[in-house]
């Protein structure tokens, strides 16, 4: 039976010649000896199509990881646009704040003047009297 053994691996199996060692152990236990070889046959097909199936769901699950990544991560294209936009609203808000100081001084220079030409008109008025 060791030489129908080595009839079953074969390098498009998956599993390591101690396994199968092992699970010809149990085989010899519970099967005739006739019926040893299409076991092993059957228990190596199972192992190596349930094995298939967890390499192909491992790899559709790492495309999904790299498909939602891809999504998640911002492009240099993005950022890009997403910095010269922050630059236009920094360059709005200096021209507002500039403005801002500039009618602040204007409105401080009509006070003043205003506030002179009181007092102008109020020593004026005194003083002709």
């Amino acid at each position: 039976m060791q030489g129908n053994m080595m009839q079953v691996i074969q390098p498009n199996h998956t599993i390591s010649q101690s396994t199968i060692a092992l699970i010809m152990k149990l085989i010899k236990k519970s099967y005739k000896e006739e019926e040893q070889q299409e076991v092993l046959n059957d228990i190596v097909a199972i192992v190596d199509e349930v094995k298939r199936d967890n390499r192909i769901s491992s790899e559709l699950i790492r495309e999904e990881v790299v498909e939602k990544l891809k999504g998640e991560l911002a492009t240099k294209d993005f950022v890009r646009a997403e910095i010269a936009g922050v630059r236009t609203e920094i360059a709005k808000t200096q021209t507002k704040q500039m403005w801002f100081v500039i009618y602040t001084g204007i409105a401080s220079a009509v006070v003043i003047i205003g506030a002179n030409f009181a007092m102008v008109k109020f020593l004026l008025e005194t003083l002709g009297k």
